[in-house]
Order: C-alpha cells, then structure tokens, then sequence
C-alpha cells in the first residue's frame, strides 16, 4: 500500500494540525462549545426518571455527532457521492459516532487501554464519513488501514485529551469525600463543568479532523485544505 497509509503519524505534527484546525474556524468551534455546554446544563435539568435517563445518556451523542459532522463539514467540504451521499452522511456520522461511543466508552471501562487503542485506531473514522460520504464498515475499516503506522502516537495523544476528564472528575470525587460542600446543583456549577467537558471535547474533534487530514492518500489530498 502506498502514500499515506504508510505514513508515521507524530504526537507533535498531530497536536499541530489540531491547533491549525482550530486556528482556521475559530468561530465554529466556539460555537460548538456554546452549544455543547448549554446542552449539556439543559439535561442536567431534566427529571431523573427511567424515559428521562435514558434520553440523557443517548441525546447528547446525537447532538454531539451532528456538531461534529458540521465542523467537519464546515473545515474540510465533501469529496465524493452525489445527492444521496451528501444526504445521508449527517446520519451515517450521528450514528457511527453513536457507535464508537459505546464501544469505546466499554473499552475505557476495561482497564483504560483498549478504549484509547480503539479511539486511536478509528480516529480518522468520521472525516471518512463526513468527508468521503464512506459508510459505517468502510468509514472504521479505513481508518483502521490509516493509522496502523501510528498506533502509540495517537494513543498519547488521546491518553493527554482523556487527562483533564479524569483530573478533574478525580477532583470532584476528593471534594465529595471531604465534605467540601460544593454547590453541585448550582447553574454556576454546572455550567463550568460543562464547559470544561466541552472544551476538552472540542479538542478531541479537533484531533479527529487533524488526523483524518493527515492520513489522507497522496492521490486524495486535498489543496487548501484548512483555506
């Protein structure tokens, strides 16, 4: 296999491509952070009944995959399919990062690592969807191709995304015990939880999109990708 399937993906070029990401669509990217972080006080608002919970834990992965697949969109256009592609892949993204969510979300569960490996492995999954309009199988089978070189670089790379999560939901957990009496029902409370988790995940999109830009096929490349 040829061009960059073959590639070696760094920690440093990929952390730089994120930030090139960013850089390029400020404004998106803050506005995914709004939405993310307003959405995310609205549920935490909602009745604690069985409907309810379980609306909370699938709800924010649907909003989070259509910000997701917009960002996408919105950084790096659509290469390949006609009508149908284009109007099928906000679904085909929604539902893969659905998908991933779960899996990867049982692999952290197991000893932390095989969720970053899975992470690492499918990252370049939903630009595939978003971008090249692939399917589910093809969108994870790709990157699976794409990042073989580069496994433990882009393990690191989401080990330092998954840091500030466990730091700071490590923190809350101290508070509690100690009985440091913080307000968690507060809206000040929320909010900031929120928008910390809503930063952090900004970031992970921003490596999601830095990632498939970096394992594209020399054949495939985009010109002013980030233009």
């Amino acid at each position: 296999m040829s061009g960059r399937d073959q590639d070696r993906l760094e920690v440093a070029d990929i952390l730089r491509e994120a930030s090139a990401l960013i850089g390029a669509h400020p404004l998106a990217f803050i506005l995914a952070t709004a939405i993310y972080t307003g959405f995310g006080v609205w549920i935490d608002d909602q009745n604690p009944s069985w409907s309810a919970q379980l609306t909370m834990l699938i709800a924010p992965v649907i909003v989070q995959g259509l910000l997701q697949y917009l960002l996408l969109r919105n950084a790096f256009g659509g290469s390949a399919g006609g009508w149908v592609g284009r109007a099928l892949a906000p679904v085909i993204v929604i539902t893969l990062q659905l998908g991933l969510w779960i899996v990867i979300g049982l692999g952290y569960m197991l000893l932390l690592l095989p969720g970053l490996y899975l992470a690492a492995r499918t990252s370049a999954a939903l630009g595939m969807a978003t971008v090249e309009h692939s399917g589910w199988f093809a969108s994870i089978a790709g990157s699976w191709r794409r990042t073989r070189g580069s496994v433990w670089p882009l393990v690191m790379v989401h080990a330092i995304l998954l840091f500030p999560i466990v730091a700071l939901l490590a923190g809350l957990f101290a508070a509690a015990l100690l009985g440091q009496g913080i307000a968690y029902e507060s809206i000040e409370f929320r909010a900031t939880t929120n928008l910390a988790f809503g930063v952090v995940t900004m970031a992970g999109w921003a490596v999601v999109g830095a990632v498939y830009r970096l394992t594209i096929p020399s054949h495939q490349a985009h010109e002013e990708i980030f233009g």
